[in-house]
Parts: C-alpha cells; structure tokens; sequence
C-alpha cells in the first residue's frame, strides 16, 4: 500500500477526533471528511497527486452503516404504520418538490452539468446519495460538498434552534447516541453476518446502492420481525462512520479551490431551501398525524437518518417516528432517484 494512503486515514483520525471533542454531529464521519480532504488538498496544492482508495472500504463501511440503520427498528414501527401513513405519503411529494428545487438551484445558479446537478441535489443521507452518484458516473467531489455543506448545515442548525427556543441541547449536543450500551460478541458477528450477506445478496440482486439498502432493509426485516435484537457498540459505529468519511474525503482529489468555494456556496443555498421546505411540509401534516410541529419539522429535515432520531430522542418523543420518516425519504430518493435518471432523464444507460 502506498505510504500517501495512510495520511489519509491519520488526518481523517485527527478530524475525527477534534470533531468528536467538540461534540459536533456524526463526528467522525464528518470530522473524517474534513481532515482527510484539508491533508488532500493541502498535499495537492503544488499539482501532485494522491493515489485513490479502492470502493470495497467505503462500500464494506456502508453494509456495516445500513445493518446498524435497519438493527435500529423494532417491532413498534408496525403499530406507527397506520397512524402515519398521510406524512409518509407527504414524504414522497416532499422528495420530488425538494429534488425539483435543488436541481433548479444548482443548475441555474450553480451551472452544475444536469448529472451533477442531479445527483447533488437528491434529498437523500449523504452516504446514499453518493454511492447513487458514484454508481451513475457523477463527478463524486462535487456530490460530495454539496451533500456535505446541506447535512452539516440541518443538523447544526436544528439543535441550535431547539436551543434558542427552549434552552435544552438536543441531539449529540446532548450527549445522545444510536448505539447501544450492553453488546456481545455475538451482536458483533450478527452485525458482521448481515452486512456481508446483504453487500453480496444485493449486488447478486442489482438493488440501488446494492451494498448499502441491502443490508439496511435485511436488517430491519429480522428487527422488525422479532426474529432479532441487535445491540450496536459506540466503537463500531464511529469506526464505519470514520471510514466512509475518509473515504469520501480522498475524493477531494484533483478539486479546484473555485470549485469547492462554489460547492459550498450552493450546499448552503440548498440546505437553506431544504428547511423551509421541512418547516412547510411540517405545518400541513401536523394537524393530520398525533405529532406537533417539533417532531414533524425534524421528520422532514432532511438530515441524517441518525441524527434526527437522536434531536427527537432528546425531545421525549420516540425517535421511531422520526426515523420511520427519514426511513421513507432515504428509501424513496434511492428508488425514485435511480428509476428517473435511467428510464425519464436517461442520464444513465441501462444496464
């Protein structure tokens, strides 16, 4: 292995590490993303270049990700499925006016070509959407920033608001976390034995972002069942979170400072959008499902799946609602987003 691969993960670590210190959400995903793409960057600045990380460690780190994601859901969803299936299907016109709005956005205002622009502006996680991107040939860097810049802006915007307006810190500014407290070896080799058999099944199936939907949803399936209860250590998930964001911040390889400048520009412009967006969608439902505006707002933030269950986990209210939403959202935005851009838009061949 080329000794330049190895900085990447140290200062994706060291990113990692300060952002966890100052408690800023999904640290070492986004604290990895930080310090590996500065190392890159910096490193390239005089015009040489970093040799790229091969896709099995992100797409290995993602079947890890989505086993936890799916592990997360209990056999309680079944009961919220009825009393929210007018938000869920809010969800889904939420998606397409939001993806509208992004692709206008970063078209006309960012001069983004029509396949970056529509992979960037995808209301999905960023994991995801990138992986969708990756998949269709878009430019993954700017992909990249612009799902980086929309995420970080939501999920430190929205505790800074719950702050303001009731005094309370909320999600990891509150110390919250997914993972589980009392875990097993053997919950480490059921989390091993799904994301393995999910990243195999589901490329041997061709699903959208095969290695990162198929463990997910084999995961919720044997939760939701019964069949399983799977407890997730903190390790772990900082560990798969802290892979992936090195991963994604090598990609920073070969980006110009006016192109990332502009990246941020937009990414700011959309997750603005995106809030207001949330804000209206939430203000229709709430009336229609047994859930106030708080909890409605953060089901449709278009944050991380995670860490609008932790700000609604905060908040007293079961996160299952909150990521039953954010669940319909990500799930959609890959089916959706991948059926348009091949069989409406052709920006893809089909395979």
């Amino acid at each position: 292995m080329d000794i330049r691969i190895g900085f990447n993960f140290l200062f994706g670590l060291v990113g990692g590490t300060v952002a966890y210190v100052a408690g800023m959400p999904l640290p070492f995903l986004f604290g990895g993303i930080i310090g590996t793409a500065g190392f890159v960057l910096f490193y390239e600045r005089d015009g040489m270049q970093l040799p790229g990380l091969s896709p099995w460690v992100r797409m290995v780190s993602m079947s890890v990700i989505g086993t936890m994601i799916g592990s997360r859901f209990s056999p309680d969803l079944l009961s919220l499925l009825p009393l929210f299936w007018v938000s869920a299907l809010g969800m889904l016109l939420f998606i397409f006016v939001a993806h509208a709005g992004n692709f206008f956005l970063l078209r006309k205002i960012g001069n983004y070509s029509k396949l970056d622009a529509y992979f960037a502006g995808l209301p999905g996680g960023i994991v995801d959407s990138i992986a969708l991107a990756e998949q269709a040939g878009a430019d993954v860097r700017i992909v990249t920033v612009q799902h980086f810049i929309r995420i970080i802006l939501v999920v430190v915007t929205i505790p800074l608001l719950f702050l303001i307006i009731d005094g309370n810190a909320v999600g990891s500014f509150a110390g919250e976390t997914m993972a589980s407290g009392q875990y097993g070896w053997d919950d480490l080799a059921l989390l091993a034995f799904i994301a393995v058999i999910g990243l195999f099944g589901g490329r041997r199936l061709k699903l959208p972002v095969a290695h990162l939907m198929a463990p997910l949803l084999l995961a919720l399936i044997l939760s939701v069942s019964g069949v399983i209860s799977l407890n997730v250590p903190s390790w772990c998930q900082h560990a798969a979170q802290y892979i992936v964001g090195v991963s994604l911040g090598s990609q920073f390889s070969g980006i110009s400072r006016a192109l990332l400048m502009r990246g941020m520009r937009m990414g700011l412009l959309s997750g603005g959008f995106m809030l207001g967006l949330a804000a209206l969608f939430a203000s229709l439902t709430t009336e229609l499902v047994p859930a106030g505006f708080e909890v409605m707002f953060i089901s449709f933030a278009a944050g991380g799946l995670a860490e609008m269950s932790l700000i609604a986990l905060s908040l007293n209210f079961s996160p299952i609602v909150v990521a039953l939403h954010h669940l319909v959202r990500i799930f959609f935005t890959i089916w959706i987003g991948n059926y348009l851009s091949k069989s409406v838009f052709k920006l893809v061949p089909k395979s």
